[in-house]
């Protein structure tokens, strides 16, 4: 047991500062393709939650991107003033649901495209398709485990 609990502290460590290096790559690339002068990073961040997600409320916007809610809303209203995300109807009226237009939809998956090129020339030919797959379902093996603890 002692050698898995130094497996998981040495993958913690190396996620964060791998996650820091990343973000600050993400930042660049964003600057680099020009969609900065559109949205910022944490803007095309809250639109990839909310299409994940389908529909979320402010308080759960806020709570992924790990902000106060009062930030999560001024960022949904300059997104909404942009067209790029809308009311979604809700069975309680008192839910306040917001979910991706279809210039949204459209804005991302350009967005998507870009920096996908961006990261492709980054990486060069370091890695095969299936290693990037394997990747992604170590993700999503570890977003499910975590998922299914918080429930």
């Amino acid at each position: 047991m002692e050698n898995v609990d130094k497996t998981i502290e040495e993958a913690i460590i190396k996620f964060q500062i791998v996650m820091l290096h990343l973000n600050k790559e993400i930042v660049e690339i964003v600057r680099e393709t020009g969609l900065s002068n559109l949205l910022s990073r944490e803007q095309i961040e809250a639109m990839r939650i909310i299409k994940t997600e389908g529909k979320v409320t402010i308080n759960e916007l806020a709570k992924l991107q790990n902000i106060f809610k009062t930030a999560a809303s001024k960022r949904i209203a300059k997104l909404e003033e942009m067209g790029y995300v809308q009311r979604a109807y809700s069975e309680n009226k008192r839910i306040k649901l917001i979910k991706l237009s279809s210039e949204g939809e459209s804005f991302l998956k350009k967005a998507t495209s870009v920096m996908t090129e961006a990261v492709k020339e980054r990486l060069g030919n370091k890695f095969t398709v299936d290693e990037v797959h394997q990747f992604v379902e170590q993700l999503t093996h570890i977003d499910s485990a975590f998922r299914e603890n918080k429930q």
